[in-house]
């Protein structure tokens, strides 16, 4: 890989690392409820609003990652349909697992304090199989529990495995391109439809049209060098900056904001950040790429941690303000330092431990 290659992937990392931050420390602070107001609104107001937008970015970024690192070798025949499942299921259940079964029992120290979960609903043994499973919010509806905002780690695994159907039965990259784009529309359709039956609802319908228009993008990606790359991506740049300049103040002129985001706001910045070399740099220091690292522990870490902090404000009493800019940093410091935590200190024995569960034990004996 080139250095210019290098760089230019490495601010995709630093853009993950962002997303991840966005969503845990804005738009889902706003589960704390705080009672005067959110700490530093009016200096990132369109991320607290409209951090649900880096949802559909993470989606894309997915689709991207594994066009760039999979598709040759699954046209190819040189990965196993096992082989690239069991990849996939090494990196993300391990600590899919750790964080859910923390989150129980977190949400069960809160439950028996206050008498209710601290957030999300559907506490049962029901929606407890659906998560162990990877198959709670999208596969049987829409209904949130538990670590709710991992649900877009399950669907994650639904798009692996259309994406490996639909590669492994083409003959050329290009040719996989038409269904892509196919299945880009048709999750986009779904997703505008609302429509909340499972495995054909707007969940569903979110992480399959991003994860395509992701994978469409690293096409284009490969692609760049016929045609002028740098104009393109400093008129996505301009698009990015026209969508936030509305969303901050005359959001009324978004429309649906979510489809914006799916088919411009989301591709334009991912084609932004890999095509405008100064951007390309910022996103790609170190910092930045060693943050998008962590990204997935981010998205999966941020809830436990909120559950541990109201724990701590219930028992102790401490009436905790959470509209505190003293707080709203401590909650960020908590949760980039548990997801280093667990990357540094606990991520290979949870690996190991969940490997060693599900391998088969040698029968022979010695002679």
């Amino acid at each position: 890989m080139t250095e210019k290659n290098s760089r230019h992937l490495g601010s995709i990392d630093g853009l993950k690392g962002i997303g991840a931050c966005i969503i845990a420390f804005f738009w889902h602070y706003q589960n704390f409820s705080p009672q005067n107001g959110s700490p530093f609104f009016s200096v990132f107001p369109v991320s607290y609003k409209y951090g649900s937008f880096m949802v559909e970015l993470f989606f894309m970024l997915s689709g991207f990652g594994m066009m760039l690192g999979y598709s040759e070798r699954i046209i190819s025949r040189s990965i196993s349909f096992r082989e690239f499942i069991v990849k996939r299921l090494k990196r993300i259940y391990p600590p899919f697992l750790f964080f859910t079964l923390l989150t129980v029992i977190l949400e069960l120290a809160y439950y028996y304090r206050c008498g209710t979960t601290f957030k999300y609903g559907n506490f049962d043994i029901q929606h407890l199989i659906y998560n162990l499973l990877m198959m709670q919010e999208g596969f049987f509806g829409t209904e949130w529990s538990f670590n709710a905002p991992a649900w877009c780690i399950s669907i994650c695994m639904l798009c692996y495995l259309l994406f490996y159907l639909i590669l492994c039965r083409v003959k050329k990259e290009s040719h996989a391109c038409y269904v892509f784009f196919a299945a880009a529309l048709i999750g986009t359709a779904l997703t505008i439809s609302g429509a909340k039956y499972p495995l054909w609802n707007e969940l569903v319908g979110i992480g399959v049209s991003c994860f395509f228009i992701g994978a469409l993008l690293c096409v284009v990606y490969k692609n760049r060098e016929k045609f002028r790359y740098q104009r393109l991506g400093y008129l996505c740049l301009g698009f990015i900056i026209m969508c936030y300049l509305v969303l901050r103040f005359k959001p009324e002129f978004m429309g649906d904001f979510r489809t914006v985001s799916i088919t411009g706001a989301a591709p334009a910045l991912i084609l932004s950040v890999l095509f405008v070399p100064w951007l390309s740099l910022i996103l790609g220091i170190r910092p930045l790429t060693y943050l998008g690292s962590l990204s997935i522990v981010i998205y999966l870490v941020h809830f436990p941690v909120q559950c541990a902090i109201k724990n701590i404000d219930e028992y102790a009493g401490l009436g905790l303000d959470y509209s505190t800019k003293a707080v709203w940093l401590s909650y960020a410091a908590a949760v980039l330092i548990s997801a280093v935590l667990y990357k540094l200190a606990a991520a290979n024995a949870v690996e190991k431990a969940v490997a060693g569960f599900f391998r088969k034990k040698d029968s022979k004996t010695k002679a």
